[in-house]
């Protein structure tokens, strides 16, 4: 009989393998951990004992019937907040990842400060916490570092710790905006890949080995010109978001603070006209995307090359359209030698913030659940 430790371990890599596949068969388990069928049964055993398990057995009309296992939804609840400039959303899923109940707090011009945000975050989790909530997983754009938010322009927060806001809660989760929708697109992928989110900022997030790396993206410097929010000059968000691309769009220009500050009420409208004719026809505006596409391509095909992952996947408000993904390839695979990125592919994606950051609740804290 394996160690205490050693049986935990299996234990847990057998709930992530279920958790990640939703509903799957003994045999599938067996190949995709790489655990003997003998060392299953006790685990599948135990499992079921501690009600971790939903078992369903399926008849066939040839041969024997065989089970399906999926994850018990009553077993715990967890919940997921995305902390962003305009919304404070925070949604409570069930052990199964499906959601059961939401609560958003809208977040106004006098309300984009710590005081404001810690306010609308502890509404949020107060509205949804439960029984039985494993963990509380939060995602925020910015420069993220352990439980705090180091600073987010857009935010108008630094130094914002969480741990202080959620104090009364001992499982808590914090982590960038764009590593939350990485990690809720690795339960899907099969390989390492390159995340990139686009829209009114841009943000990406890499897999590799089973791990997410953030990539300050936005704020790389690509060129000697921009004066962005940030401070800095020549930002890939003031040269490549969709800032860069509604300049080109309304043929005028706009201060990049003023823009970011005020989107909501300035800009939104214009935005939202955008987006609809970029979805319904992009080659009617395909021409303000190219030149902000270019510059993007230049950052993203130096991580390419930086980390020769196979996959990139778009993703984002801003991204409204499959011909936006075909852009950005064309982009890369035009400026970079074919040896560097050559079989590299394109994809759009839909992703959850609130998902992203329950699943990292789930990946780090299932284990203080399991004997």
């Amino acid at each position: 009989m394996p160690s205490p430790l050693l049986r935990k371990k299996n234990k847990l890599r057998v709930l992530k393998c279920i958790l990640k596949s939703g509903k799957i068969s003994r045999d599938q388990i067996a190949r995709d951990t790489g655990l003997a069928h003998s060392t299953l049964s006790y685990i599948m055993r135990e499992l079921k004992e501690g009600n971790f398990l939903v078992i369903e057995n399926v008849k066939t009309k040839k041969g024997r019937p065989y089970q399906l296992l999926r994850i018990n939804p009553e077993k715990f609840k967890v919940i997921g907040v995305k902390v962003g400039r305009e919304e404070v959303r925070g949604v409570l899923f069930d052990a199964s990842m499906v959601p059961l109940k939401e609560h958003t707090v809208r977040i106004f011009s006098s309300m984009r400060n710590k005081k404001g945000y810690s306010e609308a975050l502890q509404e949020v989790v107060q509205e949804l916490f439960t029984d039985r909530v494993l963990g509380i997983g939060v995602c925020s754009s910015g420069i993220v570092k352990g439980e705090e938010v180091v600073i987010s322009h857009v935010m108008n927060v630094r130094n914002w710790n969480l741990r202080n806001v959620l104090k009364d809660f001992e499982r808590i989760v914090v982590m960038n905006d764009a590593d939350a929708l990485c990690q809720e697109i690795s339960q899907r992928a099969d390989s390492d890949f390159l995340l990139v989110s686009y829209g009114i900022g841009i943000g990406a997030s890499l897999w590799k080995n089973g791990k997410i790396k953030h990539i300050e993206l936005g704020h790389m410097i690509v060129s000697s010109k921009g004066k962005c929010y940030c401070g800095q000059t020549g930002c890939l968000e003031y040269h490549s978001s969709e800032y860069a691309v509604l300049k080109s769009y309304l043929g005028i220009d706009i201060d990049f603070e003023d823009f970011v500050v005020n989107e909501e009420e300035k800009y939104r409208s214009v935005v939202e006209e955008l987006r609809k004719k970029a979805k319904e026809d992009f080659e009617t505006v395909k021409k303000h995307y190219e030149k902000a596409f270019k510059n993007l391509s230049v950052a993203v095909g130096n991580i390419l090359m930086g980390f020769g992952v196979p996959l990139v996947f778009l993703v984002g408000e801003g991204v409204v359209n499959e011909d936006m993904v075909k852009l950005l390839e064309k982009s890369v695979k035009e400026r970079f030698n074919r040896e560097f990125i050559d079989g590299v592919e394109f994809h759009l994606a839909s992703a959850n913030w609130m998902l992203g950051a329950a699943r990292a609740v789930v990946d780090r804290y299932l284990s203080d659940i399991l004997k």
